[in-house]
């Protein structure tokens, strides 16, 4: 009699707890991939979850929640043809891991020709998994390299750096979801704690650049400067990170007695004594005098600008800025730049001193201590007139700050025309019901919606909330996000 051929049994892959833990990791940490979007509008930010033994990967992430089980022996050479870049932040290398993130992208169906994949694994008595963000511009970079040779480089992951402030919050982001307390449970997540630690890390990755030392003091010492007053005044100042004996810096003051960073009044007394002509130096632990400003161009820089609010700068480039305690997304922060070039788009007619006259006005409204709209339009006489009933029409006159803390002093829009003139004070913005209004905003946002979607003329509504965050109408992007205006904050300038 023939013999039935033996039928091996097939393997039972992984266990289907691990598949569940990774659904559970996918749901619970979505807060923090939403966090990472916020900090990088320019890219698309994919989390990934691998469960993995000397059996297998479970593998699934935010654009495909299904898990995916990948044998060991069933490995094969993945061919990176999306083009990413492996980032570790691990000290060794596990080419099996780094094969199957590869091949698992290769096989997902997601808009991605450039990018990068930062990763970091850890074991637990549970099981030994990787967590990462796949980081993907939407269009790709000019003169990126897609040789044979350079595919194959993109195949061994490279160090990772913390060079942004981005860079900080993906890397402590990583940390929290690999956190044993956090991996498989959802127990709350604070957005602003994971970006204070990803903030207070950036800023000691600077002093260590700058001074050679990392203390970890310096970003409590400098939220506590900002928010101290000094017989009621807010601090409004620079301090520049540099060793002493530095050769580019000779400093204009020298303390025979250095200050620790530890004496917190003291320092805010130098803070007040800091002025346009001087900066105070410090080295990492020690505040040991002042500096003129011609010699830190290129210098690292804490820059004080008022109650609350300091920036992170490089000369020149605004590496980070926080507003008490807690960071604020650079991309949010309205600048000269971006202002004037939504202005170009709402309002073409208004020429390259209309631009400067706009921005100067919007700085002003900012600086007001009380909320305010302000309606920009061509047609701001005819509106006045139209509104009459509604609002007090006055002669055109121009805003100053002196006339722009008089006229915001009741509610209502200001209707001001391209010029920068005022012909209404206190009007009540009219308009239908529009889609691009929505609940979540206060009165002030919909009523702008409502009149810039209804009106003949050509309008933009600028809107300062009287928290000191900014609002445009039309939107400056689709979901209509507040922008980071903080009054009495001009960005590209100091505050003193």
């Amino acid at each position: 009699m023939l013999k039935e051929p033996e039928t091996r049994p097939q393997r039972q892959p992984q266990a289907p707890s691990a598949g569940k833990r990774i659904l559970v990791s996918l749901e619970s940490f979505e807060q923090v991939r939403s966090l990472l979007v916020k900090f990088n509008a320019d890219c698309d930010i994919t989390f990934v979850v691998m469960i993995h033994d000397s059996d297998g990967v479970q593998i699934a992430s935010s654009v495909d929640t299904t898990p995916v089980f990948i044998e060991s022996s069933r490995r094969k050479r993945a061919a990176n043809s999306k083009c990413i870049e492996l980032v570790s932040c691990e000290d060794e290398r596990d080419p099996a891991i780094e094969e199957a993130i590869l091949g698992y992208f290769d096989g997902l169906e997601i808009g991605c020709e450039q990018g990068e994949f930062v990763y970091k694994s850890t074991r637990t008595d549970i099981d030994h998994r990787t967590v990462g963000f796949l980081i993907s511009r939407r269009e790709p970079v000019a003169g990126t390299d897609t040789s044979n040779d350079a595919q194959e480089a993109r195949g061994k992951p490279r160090p990772f750096e913390i060079k942004r402030l981005f860079d900080a919050l993906v890397y402590v982001s990583l940390q929290y979801c690999l956190s044993p307390r956090h991996s498989d449970t959802f127990f709350g997540l604070a957005p602003d704690l994971l970006s204070r630690a990803a903030a207070q890390l950036y800023l000691q990755k600077l002093s260590q650049e700058a001074t050679g030392r990392m203390n970890y003091g310096l970003y409590e010492l400098c939220c506590d400067l900002a928010a101290a007053q000094y017989e009621g005044r807010a601090g409004a100042g620079y301090i520049v990170l540099a060793k002493r004996g530095s050769a580019n810096i000779k400093p204009s003051i020298e303390f025979r007695r250095p200050i620790h960073l530890s004496h917190n009044t003291g320092a805010r007394k130098l803070i007040e004594m800091a002025s346009q002509q001087f900066a105070l130096l410090f080295d990492g632990d020690y505040f040991y005098g002042f500096v003129d400003f011609d010699q830190i161009q290129e210098c690292h820089q804490i820059l004080f600008k008022g109650r609350g609010i300091w920036t992170m700068q490089r000369g020149e480039q605004l590496l980070g800025m926080v507003s008490y305690g807690t960071p604020v997304e650079v991309d949010r922060i309205l600048t000269k730049d971006v202002f004037q070039a939504h202005v170009k788009k709402c309002l073409p007619m208004v020429d390259a001193v209309g631009l400067e006259t706009l921005w100067n006005i919007a700085t002003i409204a900012a600086e007001q201590p009380v909320g305010t709209n302000i309606l920009f339009t061509p047609g701001a006489r005819h509106e006045a007139q139209r509104l009459s009933s509604q609002c007090i029409p006055i002669r055109p006159v121009a805003l100053t700050p002196e006339v722009t803390t008089q006229l915001t002093a009741i509610d209502g829009t200001l209707i001001a025309d391209v010029e920068g003139n005022v012909h209404a004070v206190g009007a009540i913005m009219d308009g239908g019901s529009t889609p691009s209004g929505t609940w979540q905003r206060g009165g002030r946002y919909n009523s702008a919606a409502n009149y810039v979607t209804s009106s003949k003329y050509p309008s933009m509504i600028f809107i300062v909330s009287q928290d000191g965050y900014v609002d445009i109408v039309p939107p400056m992007n689709p979901k209509g996000d507040k922008w980071s205006m903080k009054r009495y904050l001009k960005l590209n300038s100091t505050a003193i």
